[in-house]
């Protein structure tokens, strides 16, 4: 349970390893966009896709009556009363649904006849402006008319100074009770009065705060997203310009007062009067189309919420946050993943590069429907997430790939030093420990001795020879006394058997002459063993075998065997001498214990009763890891 427990906790810090770049992107974007710090962004890309859409046609359902520079010099600014009721009266015989009158009270100079202007009030199609947002800039509207043909004005520009809402009602700051509503609202009110009784203002249904004409709600602008931390408590929507060389038909006062005009142009219309000179109105900036006035962008906030009601035509409206971030995030994710996945870097950029034109394509399509969704913070997870991991996730392959190569050859170093060691420590080491205590017992002639170390010189001359050929041809071969070379690739016990045989052999081990020996190894029903675990295993039993002849004094018998049990191999060497005299472990217990760790099994060198020497291995029957 603990290595289970061990490894789930190593998988789950290496998926957050790899992952944690890519979350971080993730995270300091949405910081970002909290903050507002890509709201200049996410306006630029909104103004953009505006401009690209498809051309539609005019809305002839609204008719701008503007007062250009030339009637200023005509009638004087501000505006003659007498000249603007003349202008009005004249609109009035032709029929229009309604009129909007564009043009505030001290735009406007009284006349002697105060009331001339006042007993157009019982015009109840026609609608008169004021400003209400600051109360220290408030211009109420011309006295007597009551407030539902009173509409407000005001803009709302954004911090580059350009409009891209509007708002459509507000509570006055110095009378908090009293609502006011927009100019634009009691125009398309009045209007859809006229096409059918039944297409009142009412609250919405879905948000409450909204407005409403029958079944079409106008979609509350929220500070969140591009408008983060932008004051919307009072009810704005999103300008949906309609996108077209001369949305509106536009008449010049002089053209109306002389009667130069088609009755159907202005029957049953919404007719908008104002000044054009941009003088007195300046020229206001809005990227979506060309800059514009004051008087266009109330043409344009009508035209498109009667064309919604009307003819289906989309409202602007966003996501709620909950499906922008997870929009943002989705993209981010993808990205990570898509950085970190196998293909080649140029594969990896190019898929980078056609994803980002359908990410830009899907966000144009659905603004075309009315969806303004978060494109820019999106692009910015996709390309720095799916580049920026794309580079760090090949930079950490090639370091991580460089380390193990390095461990590789480290570890290649280490056993090739282990091997030797073992070649050496079961070969010319034993036969110099035989040789030297021969010559403590004064065993040895000086011809024997002389013998023996020229047999000793050429022992340790083909140990090196040996050596030499196993690096150059990497061959899997085991190297045993007298240059014997035992294929690797045999079956196990063979092995075993080979080393056994090769072993008892020795001549510097007398004693094993004199031994009664029983050898049995089974054969390993499903070998999965390496060619290390192989060559381990056989340098353990010569070790083993060594040992015997060299401490085990007083022995009679050894028992060599190799036995299965299930999936579990034993292999043991057992002697009745005088047992374990030393309690320091020596090198080949040493190594025993190294070759049990890398087989994942077990090993014990222990004195058996009355007496006698137990050398026992054991190990699974499957592939571990090598260590």
């Amino acid at each position: 349970m603990q290595r289970n427990l061990w490894n789930s906790l190593k998988e789950t810090a290496s998926l957050w390893r790899w992952a944690l770049p890519g979350l971080v992107v993730i995270g300091l974007v949405i910081a970002a966009r909290l903050t507002g710090s890509l709201q200049s962004l996410e306006l630029l890309a909104l103004d953009a896709f505006l401009r690209h859409r498809p051309v539609e046609s005019a809305d002839d359902r609204i008719v701008l009556v503007g007062i250009d520079e030339a009637d200023m010099q005509k009638t004087g600014y501000p505006i003659p009363e007498r000249n603007l009721v003349d202008l009005l009266n004249t609109l009035q015989t032709y029929q229009p649904a309604v009129i909007g009158l564009h043009i505030l009270q001290n735009q406007i100079a009284k006349s002697e006849s105060a009331t001339r202007f006042t007993r157009l009030n019982e015009r109840q199609n026609l609608i008169v402006s004021e400003k209400v947002l600051s109360a220290a800039d408030q211009i109420p509207p011309p006295l007597g008319f009551p407030a539902k043909q009173v509409g407000l004005i005001d803009l709302i520009p954004d911090g580059d100074n350009h409009v891209r809402r509007t708002i459509l009602g507000t509570f006055d700051p110095i009378s908090p009770t009293t609502y006011k509503l927009s100019l634009a609202i009691g125009l398309v009110e009045t209007y859809l009065e006229s096409q059918d009784k039944n297409l009142t203002l009412k609250n919405g249904i879905s948000d409450a705060k909204a407005m409403r004409f029958g079944s079409t709600e106008l979609p509350r602008l929220r500070p969140s997203g591009a408008y983060a931390g932008a004051d919307t408590g009072s009810p704005q929507i999103l300008l949906n310009f309609r996108h077209s060389q001369q949305p509106f038909r536009v008449l010049a006062w002089n053209t109306v007062i002389t009667g130069k005009v088609d009755p159907t142009w202005l029957r049953d219309r919404i007719v908008i009067v104002g000044i054009t000179d941009p003088k007195i109105r300046p020229i206001i900036p809005t990227a979506a189309i060309a800059p514009t006035n004051s008087l266009d962008l109330q043409a344009h906030t009508v035209s498109q919420i009667i064309s919604a009601v009307l003819n289906g035509r989309s409202l602007l409206t966003t996501w709620t946050d909950g499906w922008e971030y997870l929009w943002i995030l989705g993209w981010g994710l993808t990205a990570t993943i898509w950085g970190r996945s196998n293909l080649l870097p140029k594969a990896k950029l190019i898929g980078i590069g056609i994803a980002q034109i359908g990410l830009v394509g899907i966000s144009y399509v659905l603004l075309l429907g009315g969806w303004w969704i978060p494109v820019i913070p999106a692009s910015l997870v996709w390309l720095l997430n799916g580049i920026g991991c794309t580079a760090f996730y090949k930079y950490d392959w090639v370091l991580r790939s460089r380390l193990k190569e390095n461990q590789r050859v480290i570890e290649d170093r280490q056993r090739m030093i282990e091997q030797t060691f073992d070649v050496i420590h079961n070969g010319p080491l034993q036969t110099l420990a035989s040789l030297l205590r021969q010559i403590r017992d004064g065993k040895l002639s000086p011809e024997q001795l002389l013998s023996s170390l020229e047999n000793l010189n050429r022992e340790i001359r083909g140990i090196g020879e040996h050596l030499k050929q196993e690096t150059l041809t990497q061959e899997d071969s085991l190297y045993l006394r007298d240059g014997l070379k035992v294929d690797l690739k045999l079956p196990v016990h063979e092995l075993f058997f080979e080393v056994y045989s090769n072993t008892l052999e020795r001549s510097d081990f007398p004693r094993f002459e004199t031994l009664k020996i029983a050898c049995y190894f089974e054969p390993i029903e499903h070998p999965s063993l390496s060619i290390e675990h192989k060559r381990s295993l056989c340098r353990f039993l010569e070790e083993a075998l060594c040992n015997v002849g060299k401490h085990a004094e007083g022995a009679t018998h050894l028992n060599v065997t190799g036995t299965q049990t299930h999936d579990r191999y034993a292999l043991e060497v057992k002697d009745n001498g005088v047992g374990i005299r030393s309690s320091v472990d020596g090198e080949g217990t040493k190594h025993a214990l190294k070759v049990a760790s890398r087989l994942g099994g077990q090993f014990k060198r222990e004195s058996l009763s009355p007496k006698g020497t137990l050398c026992k291995l054991t190990f699974p029957l499957v592939r571990p890891r090598f260590r």
